[in-house]
C-alpha cells in the first residue's frame, strides 16, 4: 500500500488564475556557455575536458585502463558551483546580464 503524499509533495494547480500572465516561452535548448574540469577535477572555464563518444568495438577489453583509474572525492558536488562560476565569468566577459530564463547543465534534467 502508497503512503499518502505529504503537503509538501503536492502541486497544487487551484486556483488556476495564479498561473495567469507573462511566462517564460519554451524555446529549444541553447549553449550559453561551457566549463570544464581538468585531471585534477580543478574548475576551467573552458571546453578542454570535452570528449566525443565513440561506439566500442566487440570484444574490447573492458578491464584496459582499471589500473590507471582515479576514483575522486565526490563528497561535493562541484557541478552547481562551476555552473555559478560559469555564469559569472560569462556576465563579465559580455558585460551584462545572462537573459536565461532556465539555467542547468548537461545531465542535469535526466536527474529531475
Amino acid at each position: 500500500m502508497e503512503a499518502e503524499p505529504k503537503d509538501t509533495e503536492r502541486f497544487q494547480i487551484q486556483p488556476v488564475n495564479r498561473f495567469a500572465g507573462v511566462s517564460a516561452a519554451i524555446k529549444r535548448p541553447q549553449e550559453i556557455a561551457s566549463f570544464s574540469f581538468d585531471e585534477n577535477h580543478e574548475y576551467r572555464y573552458d571546453e578542454s575536458s570535452l570528449r566525443y563518444y565513440y561506439h566500442p568495438e566487440i570484444g574490447v577489453d573492458l578491464s584496459k585502463g582499471y589500473d590507471t583509474f582515479r576514483k575522486l572525492e565526490n563528497s561535493a558536488d562541484l557541478h552547481l558551483d562551476a555552473l555559478l562560476k560559469t555564469l559569472v565569468n560569462l556576465e563579465s566577459a559580455q558585460g551584462a546580464k545572462c537573459g536565461a530564463d532556465f539555467i542547468t547543465w548537461r545531465g542535469m534534467m535526466t536527474k529531475v
